[in-house]
Parts: structure tokens; C-alpha cells; sequence
């Protein structure tokens, strides 16, 4: 027969060898759900669960984008091109009244000779600033613009976006200045027009102050 001691000490032994096992099997499953993370062979069934799981709803959140992308595309639309600049029917007098929406964000912007950017603008560079928005090309001084598109001879017919010409400091009578109608009266022809003054910048004006009233010559619609 064993004494007490043998006994006591076959015990521990035994629940060493148990402890060990259980340690034993707990690395084998973890070793086998890596093995499935990492595409081996051996299979863990929790792992393969949860792996299925996880791919199946990546799968469900790609084809809701999918879907979603198709909807907001628009096969008319080119979406490398801003928007004023996509192909469109917009009437001219509708493209003039985006022109001058566009034109009085820059009231108070700064004079500055030869200007053609927010930082400063001169009258033919405002006008040149504007119009390459709307996919339209100006000269940069006020004359040769006022050979571009078709005469208005009427101010009464002046339309929104329409350019607007006037005597020079010099002679009034040599196309030195250039403005942009935004408002016409069709019973009297007075208008109003957005341009870069020499002394106050971009201001919005009429017709009928004294100093652009002896100096107006012509009109010229860009839009047509």
C-alpha cells in the first residue's frame, strides 16, 4: 500500500498533467483559428463562422455603394468639368443672371490695373474674369471686346450679362471702359451695370450718373 505522502504527491502530479492538457488544447485552438485567419488548411469552426460573417456583410456594404454610385451618376453629366461649364440648354438670359449672381460676390473687390483675379481687377480684366467661368474667352482690354458677339443697339433690349461700353478718360468718344449690364427699364433704356471703377473698385451703377451718361457708346451680347 502507498503511504500518504505517494498519494498526495500522485495527485499533484495527475493535476499537473491535467493543467498542462487544458493549456495544451487552448494553444492548439487558438493555432487553428490563426491557421484560418492566414488561409491554412485547418479549419476551426468559430473562426470559419466569423470569418463568413465578416464577409458577408463587406460584401452587403460594397454592393449598397455600388448601388448608390450608380444612382448619383448622370451619363449626361461630365463630372470633371465645373458645373457652369457642363453641357446644358439654359437660355442666355438665364446664363446672363448666373453671370451677374456670380459677378456680385466681388462688390468691394479692390481696383487694380491690368487685374484679372479676385485680388484685384481692372473693367475688361473683371469682365474676362467672369465670362471664362461660363466657358467664354474675352480679350483683355475693353476695345477688343467690344468687337466680340452681336450689337444691341437699344438699351431698352439690354439683357443681363450683356456687355456695356464707355469713353475713356481722354476721348469719349474711343471705347475705354467696359461694364456688365444687370437691369434694364424697357420703357426709358436706363440700366444698371456691375464693372471695376478706378476709385471704388467693383461697384454696381446707373446710366444715368453723370459721368457714364455723356460716355456710354454700345452694348455687345456675348450669350447668345
Amino acid at each position: 500500500p502507498w503511504s500518504l505522502s505517494t498519494c498526495i504527491r500522485r495527485k499533484m502530479i495527475n493535476r499537473k498533467r491535467f493543467v498542462s492538457r487544458d493549456r495544451a488544447c487552448s494553444v492548439r485552438s487558438r493555432r487553428r483559428c490563426l491557421y484560418v485567419a492566414c488561409g491554412h488548411s485547418t479549419l476551426c469552426p468559430y473562426s470559419l463562422a466569423i470569418l463568413s460573417l465578416l464577409l458577408l456583410s463587406s460584401f452587403t456594404i460594397q454592393a449598397q455603394s455600388v448601388r448608390h454610385n450608380c444612382w448619383d451618376i448622370d451619363l449626361d453629366v461630365d463630372n470633371t468639368r465645373p458645373p457652369y461649364l457642363q453641357p446644358h440648354t439654359i437660355a442666355p438670359a438665364d446664363t446672363g443672371l448666373m453671370l451677374i449672381a456670380m459677378a456680385k460676390e466681388y462688390i468691394g473687390t479692390p481696383y487694380h490695373y491690368g487685374g484679372r483675379s479676385p485680388k484685384g481687377f481692372d473693367c475688361a480684366g473683371f469682365a474676362l474674369y467672369l465670362y471664362r467661368h461660363f466657358g467664354h474667352h474675352l480679350p483683355g482690354w475693353s476695345g477688343a471686346q467690344a468687337k466680340l458677339g452681336t450689337e444691341v443697339s437699344d438699351t431698352r433690349n439690354l439683357q443681363p450679362g450683356d456687355l456695356v461700353f464707355f469713353g475713356g478718360r481722354h476721348s469719349h468718344k474711343i471705347v475705354g471702359h467696359t461694364g456688365i449690364a444687370i437691369q434694364t427699364d424697357p420703357s426709358t433704356g436706363v440700366f444698371t451695370f456691375i464693372h471695376a471703377s478706378t476709385t471704388n473698385g467693383v461697384i454696381i451703377s446707373r446710366s444715368t450718373e453723370e459721368y457714364y451718361k455723356t460716355r456710354y457708346l454700345t452694348a455687345r451680347r456675348i450669350f447668345k
